[in-house]
């Protein structure tokens, strides 16, 4: 028993060592949302918290710039349902993957799981529950991590440093779409397809257009990308 213990442990050290690169790109990221959480009149409890409970670095995001708009709370909660629907996906994928799990472990790696943490896990040879959340909890707290600093922070800096927080996520989605249209222009017209029919839609729809923009363009991938590229595993 004794052994048994200390080999999860040693997997979920090993997973927490794979994880720490993603936390480069986290911390940045979670001071960048603290940002514009803070602008959209955030308490630092809120901030902070939103991070612990809801763990989802584009939902957040979109969450605190759609509240600086004035969008309602059932259009944020919808947007952010429709952004993170893949989630679904990676969490299946995991706990098809993963080995020697329970109930609460489950619930505990659907919560953490992310792109960056699943992409990791799928890529590592040991399907160990206890490797993945070592990886998907190192990448959760340093996000949170970022947001606890940019909230202390923030008074702090010159407002152009905390700007240039901002862009961080972006540049995350161009790092993570840049390969795929590499790969595929079939994915690379999807997603010039759907950001057109985005900026066109928010004339009209406002803040609804991301939801509209993101289901039409799901639905227009079903045609335009080749089932051979989703099954490869490279999109």
């Amino acid at each position: 028993m004794e052994s048994f213990i200390i080999s999860r442990k040693a997997k979920f050290i090993d997973g927490a060592k794979k994880g720490i690169p993603i936390t480069f790109g986290y911390v940045p990221m979670g001071i960048g949302y603290a940002a514009i959480a803070i602008k959209a009149g955030f308490t630092p409890l809120q901030t902070i918290s939103m991070s612990f409970l809801v763990y989802a670095g584009a939902g957040q995001i979109i969450a605190a710039s759609m509240a600086v708009t004035g969008a309602t709370a059932i259009a944020i909660i919808l947007t952010n349902f429709v952004v993170n629907l893949r989630y679904f996906v990676m969490s299946t994928c995991v706990l098809n993957k993963v080995e020697e799990s329970n109930l609460g472990l489950n619930i505990l790696a659907a919560h953490v799981t992310v792109d960056e943490s699943f992409a990791m896990f799928s890529l590592s040879e040991d399907s160990s529950i206890w490797i993945y959340l070592g990886i998907a909890i190192t990448a959760w707290l340093s996000w949170c991590l970022g947001a606890a600093i940019g909230v202390v922070l923030l008074d702090l800096l010159p407002v152009i440093v905390t700007n240039s927080f901002n862009i961080s996520l972006y540049a995350l989605f161009v790092a993570i779409l840049v390969p795929s249209f590499k790969e595929s222009k079939q994915i690379a017209l999807l997603v010039l397809i759907t950001a057109v029919l985005n900026i066109v839609l928010s004339q009209f729809l406002g803040n609804w257009s991301l939801i509209v923009s993101t289901l039409v363009g799901a639905a227009a991938g079903m045609y335009i990308v080749d089932d051979e590229y989703l099954l490869s595993g490279d999109a």
